[in-house]
């Protein structure tokens, strides 16, 4: 049903019950039974009532679905179990990848910091090691007064990427750490 005839931007299906006998390769009658033993297990709900040559229109409530089917999980695999609760991946599988990381820096806190970059630097840490060391940790401090700082990036690329898609983000850490927001402004190195 999703996969045919699903609409996404209203999160509903409308299908007949001879569309559907189709589909599957069951009887009308087959349809309609599943189309009712969905909807008393919750899985469906009627949105718009069937009448005057429109077909039921039902949303997907994906909550309950994935409530009942939970149990299940495991039988797919202990790898889409922990996906699904969101559980880390195990650290035997860390240590039997080939993947070597490009850049593997742990912010220390410099204590004598009055820019505030190595504190905001730890917490962008904490909330995602991976664009951390993919990103902010190639970025320092070029020039900083109270209301604004400029960081510097090893390139344009980086400036740029870091400025387009992480820079309310760094901000937002600024505003936690100092309690106020600054202007940041990325350059890459070199540039003034």
């Amino acid at each position: 049903m999703i996969t045919a005839r699903y609409n996404w931007r209203l999160g509903v299906f409308a299908v007949g019950q001879k569309e559907l006998s189709k589909m599957w390769g069951v009887t009308e009658r087959t349809a309609k039974r599943e189309l009712a033993q969905m909807r008393s297990l919750g899985w469906i709900t009627v949105t718009i009532p069937s009448g005057r040559g429109r077909v039921t229109q039902h949303r997907i409530n994906l909550d309950t679905i994935i409530a009942a089917s939970a149990p299940l999980w495991g039988a797919v695999g202990p790898d889409y179990a922990a996906r699904m609760v969101g559980a880390p991946e195990p650290d035997s599988a860390a240590a039997e990848t080939n993947v070597i990381p490009l850049h593997k820096a742990n912010p220390t806190v410099d204590l004598g910091d009055t820019t505030g970059w190595s504190q905001v630097a730890a917490r962008l840490h904490v909330q995602d090691p991976s664009i951390y060391n993919a990103w902010f940790s190639q970025l320092s401090v070029l020039e900083s007064c109270e209301v604004q700082i400029t960081l510097s990036a090893p390139s344009k690329f980086v400036a740029q990427y870091v400025s387009s898609h992480f820079l309310r983000r760094i901000q937002a850490a600024f505003a936690a750490q100092d309690g106020y927001l600054r202007k940041v402004t990325i350059t890459a190195q070199g540039a003034a």
